[in-house]
Parts: C-alpha cells; structure tokens; sequence
C-alpha cells in the first residue's frame, strides 16, 4: 500500500474541525476524532491488518512525534509500522 493512496483520502472532514487555519494539515493525537477518522482510513487501505495492529502503529507515531505532526509525515510513519 503507497502512502498516497492514503494521502489521496478526503481529509477534508478532519480539517474543516480544526479550531485554527494552520492547523489544517497536521495530525492532533489528542483530538479522538481524529484518530478514529486516521484508523478508519488505514483500516481501508490495509484490510489485512488488524484494528489493534493500525492502533499500535498510529499510538506509537503519536509517541514518536511530538507537538503538531504534518499529516504527510505522521502517514509515512504509520505506513512504515504497518
């Protein structure tokens, strides 16, 4: 699975939640939609993972990254867990 295909999804229900402009494009650990919106992504393009293994991946890049995460990069993180 490339990380474009994942890229290419409509991120645009998680940005348009975003309190601030700026923060569109960037990944917020601690927002629960968010994450539920990143697993459910990940869980399309990666059938073959399980929901507890996508969870680890994203728990660990969250770690992993500190402050406000470009979503490209926190993608390429969890594509590379996975």
């Amino acid at each position: 699975m490339s990380v474009e295909k994942v890229m290419s999804e409509d991120w645009n229900l998680i940005d348009n939640k975003k309190k601030r402009w700026e923060d569109r494009g960037f990944v917020s650990c601690e927002e629960s939609y968010e994450m539920e919106y990143m697993l459910k992504v990940f869980l399309k393009h990666y059938p073959h993972k399980s929901e507890s293994v996508i969870k680890a991946a994203i728990q660990s890049c969250c770690g992993e990254m500190r402050g406000n995460k470009p979503r490209r990069r926190f993608v390429e993180c969890v594509h590379s867990k996975l």
